[in-house]
């Protein structure tokens, strides 16, 4: 690809991420009001300039932007879906859907990249999976003992299973796989600059 379509992907991909902040504020803000029409028309921008960064993809071969525009078009969708009311609630209810959302689509690059299941991006996969998935039960009140409270009783505990969950990665990729990349995977990353030089 040439530089001038590196350079279109970065702006757009800085005009999505402008998007994404004032429309993730704002629903934030304006979810139990009356809203603008011009968050609807930001949404849908922002949707469609997800899709179009992950479809230039295909000519980028970079897992960094597939990652970028597989969230931003999520978080597009996901602003038309509480905006419109299609589904219940509010942003502040079902932000830690981002996490889980994020965590799929770090997967997903992974395997782009590497056309198979690569170590160095499951883990944080994983990790992003398990903690939105964690956050939405508080979020949602399916946990009903107050956040701090819990925190504060099971928070050591918490930190001792990933601890070992962690041990227990590190030994099973030991043992399959490999964390390091070997030379020629490391030459890929210079594919994923957004502007070669």
């Amino acid at each position: 690809m040439s530089k001038f379509g590196y350079r279109l992907i970065n702006i757009l991909l800085c005009i999505a991420f402008l998007l994404f902040f004032v429309v993730f504020f704002t629903t934030i803000f304006q979810s139990d009001k009356q809203h603008a029409m011009v968050l609807d028309v930001f949404s849908v921008f922002l949707l469609i300039v997800g899709i179009t960064v992950a479809i230039l993809t295909v000519y980028t071969k970079s897992a960094y932007q597939l990652f970028i525009g597989g969230f931003l078009a999520f978080s597009g969708l996901l602003s038309i879906l509480i905006m419109g009311n299609i589904i219940s609630g509010n942003l502040k209810q079902w932000w830690p859907i981002y996490a889980v959302a994020s965590g799929i689509i770090l997967f997903a690059a992974g395997f782009y990249k590497y056309r198979k299941i690569d170590f160095g991006y499951v883990i944080p996969a994983v990790v992003f999976e398990i903690l939105g998935l964690w956050l939405l039960l508080f979020s949602f009140k399916i946990i009903t003992i107050p956040f701090k409270t819990f925190i504060l009783c099971f928070g050591p505990l918490l930190l001792v299973m990933l601890c070992i969950l962690l041990f227990v990665l590190f030994l099973w990729q030991k043992k399959y796989g490999k964390f390091s990349s070997s030379d020629a995977d490391i030459k890929q990353f210079e594919d994923d600059e957004l502007i070669p030089e």
